[in-house]
């Protein structure tokens, strides 16, 4: 008679049931999804919401993102791979589109099988949210065995205001999923040997710089705690030093060889930026469901409040900008992190080895969210002067207020703990009804938001027509090789994403290369000196018929007589060419 191995039939019997918790908790999100953004966005050749995306959010940042993977798709193959042609004066990272770098190498691989016309933002809004529903399940997973607890969990994680806010405002941004994988690898360490937690971990670091480089800090922070945990409860402090640096060496040197891969380090681009002082993240905002909608006009900026909750009342802040830091939980979860905070904390407090790491990664999370300007509401509490060095570094993540997002899916979690290990141990009617009750509130909180997304993307786009109407553009194009902008674009370009959307579709129609576009970082630069020298070469009679010249009203145009070029006013844009447009308005500078 064959002998059974016990531990090897209760863990196969675990990892069978903590398959179908998440895989239940991908179900759910995929329909929360589906709920509120319909099914539409899934079609791959439909591509008139994001052709238009000002239409749906007051934004063209979805447009850039699409027309960047459209770029790359044309674009030749480079080493590094992840080069795009025609967008910049030299080829430049898709990283610096956001377009979801792994995805569009992933189908630039594809392209000869696709249609001419794909997109795949919709595909990764869904995943997600089935990604996001599924680990949401696994953390309750942790503690319960209940479905009805994993279910709920997936809900409060999908309907999050945070990832609501972000799905499609900006894309990338939306991949919170990665938060929460991070979290599930600290919890269910116990569960895998050394050389599978350090092949995730590095996996998830790729992943995540792969998709958008704000995770990249969130998910090392996440695990360094974890490493901190091990070190803490070891006997051997040196060994555990040791093995911590190897397994968070070995991510980051992984994320690193992908990064250079894909061009991060590729270029005439400034890693950091301005607006530091701006992007962060209020005392307030946790408990504030004011969002902000950013609009861009006329390269100025404006912002137009909205609220995320049917019960509570927006709150003051210092600026439009904080909208980077918008953290609301919604008021059910309030109760939930209160309620686990009461009765879950000193529970807590005896576990030394937890309770610091999860405070150290929580202040410092959290400092990084605030500064370098600590706000409370409409009131500045603390401005910190950084040295030079440290505020070039942390510009590179100019948007700081983003840093919360750890801290706030932590709190997520600890509530869902909390709450799945009290049922789980006392079966008490009394823990699965508040439970109930939160979530059911939190829906009903945060419905306004949710019917504000649904609407934004239910729109029918289809009667929308290009925004270039003049016939001149069609004589032009089609005699042409490049668009290029003449500086200042700093003040151009950069401040008028509308411009540069409109003109990369343009380009797109009649095979054309831009001198610069508007990305996530200022390229304008190195572009403006390239222009400046060109035009300096057109004095002394260098001729390029083949060149179109796009002006913008608030620089100084060369006269005539210098550039040697015939202006006209078409749509609204000055333009320049050596050709003569007979029934185009003509411009004088």
């Amino acid at each position: 008679m064959k002998k059974i191995d016990l531990n090897q039939k209760t863990n196969s019997l675990y990892l069978e049931t903590t398959r179908t918790h998440f895989f239940f908790g991908c179900i759910l999100g995929g329909i929360i999804f589906i709920l509120i953004d319909g099914v539409s966005l899934l079609h791959f050749t439909n591509i008139d919401w994001l052709t238009h995306s000002v239409d749906n959010e007051g934004l063209w940042d979805l447009t850039q993102h699409y027309l960047g993977w459209v770029y790359y798709r044309n674009s030749d193959w480079h080493f590094p791979i992840g080069l795009v042609d025609n967008l910049y004066s030299s080829p430049v990272s898709i990283v610096y589109t956001d377009s979801i770098p792994l995805f569009a190498f992933i189908f630039k691989l594809l392209s000869p099988i696709l249609p001419e016309t794909f997109q795949y933002f919709g595909l990764f809004g869904l995943l997600c949210y089935m990604l996001t529903g599924g680990f949401a399940a696994l953390i309750s997973k942790k503690y319960s065995n209940s479905f009805l607890f994993s279910g709920m969990a997936a809900i409060l994680f999908c309907i999050s205001p945070v990832l609501t806010k972000r799905m499609f405002y900006h894309t990338a941004l939306s991949a919170h999923f990665l938060i929460l994988i991070a979290i599930c690898l600290w919890l269910y360490k116990s569960t895998l040997s050394m050389k599978k937690f350090r092949f995730y971990w590095s996996l998830l670091l790729v992943v995540s710089a792969l998709i958008n480089a704000y995770y990249v800090p969130m998910v090392l922070g996440i695990l360094l705690c974890s490493c901190l945990q091990d070190v803490l409860v070891s006997k051997n402090k040196i060994q555990s030093l040791i093995s911590t640096a190897i397994s968070a060496g070995i991510p980051c040197l992984s994320m690193g060889i992908a990064c250079y891969l894909f061009g991060f380090f590729y270029g005439n681009v400034k890693a950091s930026t301005v607006g530091l002082e701006k992007l962060s993240f209020n005392l307030l905002q946790l408990i504030n469901p004011m969002n902000y909608l950013c609009d861009v006009r006329d390269y100025n900026y404006s912002f137009t409040p909205q609220s995320y909750s049917s019960l509570l009342p927006n709150l003051p802040l210092i600026s439009g900008w904080q909208e980077e830091g918008f953290s609301y939980l919604g008021l059910g979860m309030i109760i939930l992190v209160l309620v686990s905070i009461l009765f879950g904390m000193k529970a807590l407090w005896k576990k030394k080895a937890l309770w610091i790491p999860l405070g150290v990664g929580a202040v410092v999370f959290t400092a990084l969210a605030l500064s370098p300007t600590i706000t409370f509401g409409s009131k500045t509490l603390l401005h910190l002067s950084y040295p030079k060095a440290i505020y070039s570094a942390l510009s590179i993540f100019r948007s700081t207020g983003r840093f919360i997002w750890p801290v706030y899916y932590g709190l997520l979690s600890l509530s869902i703990l909390f709450f799945a290990k009290e049922y789980q141990r006392k079966k008490g009617k009394g823990t699965l009804f508040l439970l109930l009750f939160c979530t059911a509130l939190q829906v009903f909180d945060l419905w306004p938001s949710l019917v504000y997304k649904h609407n934004a993307y239910q729109q029918d786009f289809s009667a929308y027509t290009e925004e270039l109407q003049d016939g001149g553009w069609d004589i032009l194009g089609e005699n042409a090789s490049q668009i290029m902008f003449y500086p200042p674009t700093e003040f151009g370009i950069e401040c008028d994403p509308k411009t540069s959307c409109i003109f990369e579709m343009y380009a797109l129609k009649y095979h054309l290369s831009l001198n610069v576009t508007y990305m996530s970082r200022d390229m304008s630069s190195f572009a403006d000196a390239k222009t400046l020298a060109h035009f300096e070469n057109r004095k002394d009679g260098e001729t390029h018929p083949d060149i179109i010249y796009v002006f913008f009203k608030i620089s100084d145009i060369p006269d005539s007589a210098i550039s040697h070029l015939n202006y006209y006013e078409m749509d609204g844009y000055i333009v320049g060419t050596e050709q003569t447009l007979k029934n185009c308005k003509a411009y004088t500078p």
